[in-house]
């Protein structure tokens, strides 16, 4: 399989894994389109993809995760600019030392690494359905014990940032799982992953030594890279759908995750916070 030709849209591809994986795209010939908060960042990252790509047909589209309303004109822009979408990977995310809420009134890591890229699949799916086989790529593996209290779903009773941070990795998870059983017969496939420990700049808020630490021990972003890469050219592949890949490997997904009340309910929820998707 080949997604030579194919229009890939790779959110925070401004540095680390987006970035590693648009290269990666880029050699297997997709056309890739980097979302990017920062202009500068974005056009540096372009700029660095060229380099080491010959011939790569990349695009800078800016757009802040932390910012709905950037979110939904960012939508709008690629929809008048592209007929096709085949693969979204859904990579940016952050993390935050100490509780901070965006302008829509969100806590920032429940936003940014939850709600806009729910509303980024959701607003992408019927491009998707005529674009088929299309796939959606989550990073979304939390702890198999991790929990989600529905009274209090952003953290203003209880923040502790590595534990509110793979909350929000856990919601995405259930949507992901959720949207999988709905697109079904849709020729989407919805994959989720965790490619892989890997150096990474989300944790630079983290208090010293955790973060140096944690990057010590951790493998390159380009390995990384290379398992989304792995999962993205087999985008036609829709036996994986639904799916946990721990670097190239399946994993089981466990009772909780594969509860559908549970992420029903967290569905409407969600959709009772954003709105109609475009």
């Amino acid at each position: 399989m080949s997604i030579s030709g194919k229009t890939c849209v790779v959110t925070g591809a401004s540095s680390g894994l987006g970035l590693a994986t648009t290269k990666q795209f880029a050699r297997l010939g997709a056309n890739v389109v980097l979302v990017c908060r920062s202009p500068k960042k974005g056009e540096n990252a372009v700029a660095e993809v060229q380099r080491e790509v010959p011939n790569a047909s990349v695009e800078l589209m800016i757009c802040d995760l932390a910012s709905i309303e950037s979110v939904r004109n960012f939508i709008e822009k690629f929809k008048a600019n592209h007929p096709k979408l085949q693969i979204l990977f859904n990579n940016a995310a952050v993390m935050k030392m100490q509780r901070t809420v965006t302008e829509d009134g969100f806590e920032t890591m429940f936003q940014t690494n939850y709600l806009a890229p729910f509303i980024l699949t959701m607003s992408f799916l019927n491009l998707m359905k005529n674009s088929s086989p299309a796939q959606v790529i989550n990073i979304a593996v939390p702890s198999r014990k991790l929990r989600l209290d529905f009274n209090d779903l952003q953290s203003s009773n209880h923040y502790g940032a590595w534990d509110s941070f793979f909350k929000t990795k856990l919601c995405l998870l259930l949507f992901s799982i959720e949207l999988s059983r709905r697109v079904d017969s849709s020729g989407i496939t919805v994959v989720i992953t965790a490619p892989g420990s890997f150096k990474s700049n989300l944790v630079r808020e983290a208090r010293w030594p955790i973060g140096q630490i944690k990057n010590l021990f951790s493998g390159t972003v380009e390995k990384a890279a290379e398992n989304i890469a792995f999962l993205a050219s087999s985008y036609e592949d829709h036996s994986r759908n639904g799916k946990i890949y721990v670097k190239k490997q399946e994993k089981p997904i466990i009772p909780y995750w594969n509860n559908s009340s549970i992420s029903k309910r967290l569905w409407s929820i969600t959709e009772s916070l954003v709105g109609e998707t475009p």
